[in-house]
């Protein structure tokens, strides 16, 4: 598999993620059509949860272990999308959180879906969606036990 099919793989994969957050939302419009702002606290907690579910990606990158010298594209990968996989599912917890509480409220409107989903969406595109942002971050993570590893560079395909 090439660095660009490998980048790809990624990418798709953090698109399913943001796009099955957008078809949610886009169900609970039929599900729930009324367009009722949900209590204050419900709007803070909301908010509060992408706000935590961002800072918690970011630290998920340091978890990320150190490579060996000489670690080959697909070992690297490997690492990585173990640790992408879970930042995607904590940016996504918001959005699937305010689903369940758009039941439980006493007039379920999608708008409460629509206060987590819109910003996890601008979280995820921003912090996790593999940009070269965050393949650099990945490869600081990488490269912390003095290995040089061109991770970026290789997915994108400037490096051999």
């Amino acid at each position: 598999m090439t660095s660009t099919n490998q980048l790809m793989t990624l990418r798709m994969l953090s698109g399913a993620f943001i796009g099955g957050i957008a078809i949610l939302t886009a169900l609970m419009v039929v599900i729930a059509p009324d367009m009722v702002v949900p209590e204050p606290w419900v709007i803070a907690v909301l908010l509060g949860l992408v706000a935590a579910g961002a800072v918690l990606s970011l630290v998920l990158v340091g978890t990320l272990p150190a490579a060996p010298q000489g670690a080959t594209l697909t070992e690297l990968l490997s690492k990585v999308q173990a640790v992408h996989i879970m930042r995607l599912a904590v940016t996504e917890a918001p959005a699937i959180i305010a689903i369940v509480l758009m039941f439980l409220a006493e007039e379920p409107s999608w708008v409460t879906v629509a206060i987590a989903a819109v910003p996890t969406i601008v979280v995820m595109l921003a912090l996790v969606f593999p940009h070269e942002g965050v393949l650099r971050r990945y490869e600081k993570a990488l490269d912390a036990g003095g290995a040089r590893t061109q991770f970026t560079d290789k997915l994108l395909g400037r490096v051999a």
